[in-house]
């Protein structure tokens, strides 16, 4: 199912990608330039609040959005422009598991001055769960097995996170609660599914 949208977007963003390589932008630059970009939704999404400023979480949301366009990007401008590189795949995982800790340290940040202690708590265990996610597909890959079982998965959580923000001024930070709630269940679940299909890899 992933791999179809994935497929739809690489075709609806190919005149954008086509361009990006025309102008010889590299993907390392489209790395960084996202995660400038999640930076800002990070800072959006602390000094947001559902009752005095609940804008900054729908702004928080499309940046996070745009972001992940930029994510997207720099791998299909890569392998477009054939300027794939061990040093390239290295930045944007790094990059990758950054921006997913600014973007939880900023909604964390907000529903600590919400005085939700319960969804601020959440937080953590989503941050876990998001960055177990990717950790032990990478781990399984090195082991020279293929890994991409489970729900929960980067663009997942991006769209998730996106999305959550944008509806906090039409529904309140409900919408964004049952995310990071979502996250911090389905996040670990998937971490956890994907050790076992190793298992079982293993003992085939």
């Amino acid at each position: 199912m992933i791999e179809k949208v994935k497929d739809d977007v690489a075709e609806i963003l190919a005149p954008s990608t086509e361009y990006l390589v025309e102008k010889r932008f590299t993907p390392d630059l489209l790395t960084m330039i996202g995660f400038i970009f999640n930076i800002g939704a990070a800072v959006l999404f602390g000094f947001a609040s559902p009752t005095s400023a609940p804008l900054l979480y729908m702004w928080a949301g499309l940046t996070v959005l745009v972001a992940g366009i930029f994510d997207f990007l720099d791998g299909q401008v890569a392998r477009k422009g054939k300027t794939e590189s061990k040093f390239g795949a290295l930045l944007d995982s790094t990059v990758d598991r950054y921006s997913e800790i600014f973007i939880w340290f900023g909604i964390a940040i907000s529903f600590i001055r919400a005085d939700d202690l319960w969804t601020s708590s959440a937080v953590f265990f989503a941050l876990a769960g998001s960055l177990m996610v990717s950790y032990v597909r990478a781990r399984i890959e090195g082991l020279g097995a293929e890994c991409k079982v489970g729900f929960m998965q980067r663009p997942e959580r991006v769209i998730a996170i996106g999305a959550g923000g944008v509806i906090v001024p039409l529904i309140g930070d409900i919408g964004l609660i049952v995310v990071v709630w979502a996250i911090a269940l389905l996040g670990n679940f998937t971490a956890m599914e994907r050790v076992i299909h190793f298992r079982k890899l293993t003992k085939s």
